[in-house]
């Protein structure tokens, strides 16, 4: 049987993954509308729907729901810092 919980740390990494991944989503939108090659900027839209897909299991699974942008970068800032007081 699979354990379905996540514990603290595995849902600060996961939701630290959020982050990157919604980063790459906002890049690829930015990408796709700079491009001036139809099918490039059309590859580009595409990566940011599966990055946004991404975030969206990512944030699924750290949480069990989404959350704001800004509650998750809140979440992410407090899950570096105690990674860094881990390390220490």
């Amino acid at each position: 049987m699979q354990n379905t919980e996540t514990t603290k740390k595995e849902s600060c990494f996961l939701r630290i993954l959020a982050g990157v991944e919604d980063l790459a989503e906002k890049k690829m939108k930015i990408y796709s509308r700079l491009l001036m090659d139809a099918a490039l900027a059309g590859d580009m839209e595409t990566l940011a729907v599966r990055h946004a897909k991404r975030k969206t299991k990512l944030e699924s699974l750290a949480s069990g729901k989404t959350k704001s942008a800004e509650k998750r970068k809140n979440e992410v800032s407090r899950c570096e810092t105690n990674a860094e007081e881990e390390e220490e």
